[in-house]
């Protein structure tokens, strides 16, 4: 398709196949982008809860949040995982490294639900 919008950059068939495969990539893209996220807060659940050794529990909940920072999420995402109210619950109760992960990430999330869901 890419080949044939060079050659004939102003089709609208190859156009129009060309959108339906974009949008077909999104949606693969946030369907991956989800089941990361799902994955990543149940985890952070179970590392909060299993582990007994307080060191061992944050450096768990660290590198999960650093594996969160890298993730693309939409807001939809968001709402449907509440993976907010996991990275709350993680600010609350560990150190100074997991609370800037979890500002970081909460205040990227916010920021960016600002671009996908513009206010009237």
């Amino acid at each position: 398709l890419l080949e044939a919008q060079k050659v004939a950059p102003d089709d609208k068939r190859v156009q129009q196949e060309l959108r339906k495969v974009k949008i077909e990539l999104r949606n693969v893209e946030e369907q991956q982008s989800r089941a990361q996220v799902v994955e990543i807060r149940d985890s952070l659940k179970r590392a909060r809860s299993e582990s007994s050794d307080d060191a061992a529990r944050e450096e768990a909940v660290v590198k999960l949040l650093r594996q969160l920072e890298t993730t693309r999420i939409s807001w939809e995402t968001v709402m449907e995982t509440r993976i907010g109210v996991e990275l709350k619950s993680c600010q609350d109760g560990y150190g100074a490294e997991a609370q800037r992960l979890c500002a970081q990430i909460l205040g990227r999330l916010k920021d960016e639900s600002k671009e996908q869901r513009p206010m009237r």
